[in-house]
């Protein structure tokens, strides 16, 4: 982490200056045209937004608390951003473990993310689940080779872990050789669970497999964010609102994101980088459909037989959200 280098110095101070704004939610006016209505917006908006790895057919969501890492900042600068990131997790559940945990998702400033980035993809595959070992799910090798290659102001890595319903493992590594992701997914959607000396809850085994959410309307696993990296180019958001950059980074933190995805028809903050509009200004912040998005997939059910099933659950609160707003 030598290359890390700290964040301009102008943006830190503006940082620092926008912490007492930090809980403004801001919103655009969302110019519908057509007959598109508000729920086929929805909808779209849902789909576009996050990644579904086909391997997995569900999106992914932080189940416990996060433990944040800032590299590159000012040690002052590092607990603003992580206090803003805290408090909009807040909003959805999620909360923020004090110094000392365990960190299990990492923010880099650079000045060369690109590099940064190609370093730590070429040195640290285990820790990115390049290998998919023990039941890991992410955006595939492609995708991170994407991440490594594609320069971009922001760019984000998420790992999640396939548990059951509950939230527990599947079973130690140890215990589950040779068992991949999506063999451990065709065995509880068949309801074998290893037989009758099945691998249960943390690894205990010699225990009868009962099948308790055998129904087409839930399955009996789901994805939990278990690690995230982002990595912040110093040089390419100079000059961009700090409370605007701050949120982009929560928004980045809580959704495993689609990096390609174009929401330039929808009033964003995942708009920030993009090119200049006609007639719409900057985002300045997470706007109503971010906020309404996040609710959505935080109250969505988590056990959806698909992803399909959790984007129509998402789009529903979206939508329902956005016409509350409007009365």
């Amino acid at each position: 982490m030598a290359r890390i280098s700290m964040l301009l110095a102008g943006f830190a101070a503006a940082f620092i200056a926008a912490g007492a704004a930090a809980q403004t939610t801001t919103s655009e006016d969302l110019v519908v045209t057509g007959n598109r209505t508000v729920r086929e917006m929805a909808q779209d908006y849902a789909g576009a937004v996050a990644v579904a790895p086909g391997s997995a057919d569900q999106y992914a969501r932080w189940n416990r608390r996060l433990c944040p890492r800032v590299a590159g900042l000012p040690a002052a600068d590092a607990q603003t951003l992580i206090d803003h990131i805290a408090m909009r997790a807040h909003e959805f559940g999620i909360e923020v473990e004090p110094t000392g945990c365990s960190a299990n998702f990492v923010i880099i400033f650079t000045a060369d993310s690109d590099a940064v980035a190609r370093q730590i993809v070429d040195s640290r595959r285990d820790l990115l689940g390049y290998y998919n070992d023990d039941d890991l799910v992410t955006d595939g090798r492609e995708g991170l080779e994407r991440f490594a290659s594609t320069p971009r102001p922001v760019r984000w890595w998420h790992v999640a872990r396939t548990t059951t319903a509950d939230g527990q493992q599947l079973g130690n590594s140890g215990s589950r050789v040779g068992r991949s992701t999506a063999d451990a997914q065709a065995a509880q959607q068949s309801g074998d669970l290893g037989g009758g000396a099945a691998m249960v809850g943390n690894g205990y085994s010699g225990v009868e497999a009962v099948r308790s959410n055998g129904t087409r309307t839930r399955r009996a696993i789901r994805q939990d964010l278990s690690f995230a990296l982002m990595i912040v180019d110093s040089r390419r958001i100079a000059g961009l609102p700090p409370q605007a950059v701050a949120d982009y980074l929560a928004m980045a933190t809580l959704v495993q994101l689609d990096p390609q995805a174009d929401l330039s028809a929808f009033p964003t903050v995942l708009n920030l980088f993009s090119d200049p509009q006609a007639g719409r200004a900057a985002p300045t912040g997470m706007t109503e459909w971010d906020i309404a998005y996040l609710h959505g997939l935080y109250d969505a059910q988590r056990e959806a037989p698909s992803a399909r099933a959790q984007r129509n659950d998402i789009a529903g609160r979206i939508s329902r959200s956005m016409e509350r707003a409007s009365r």
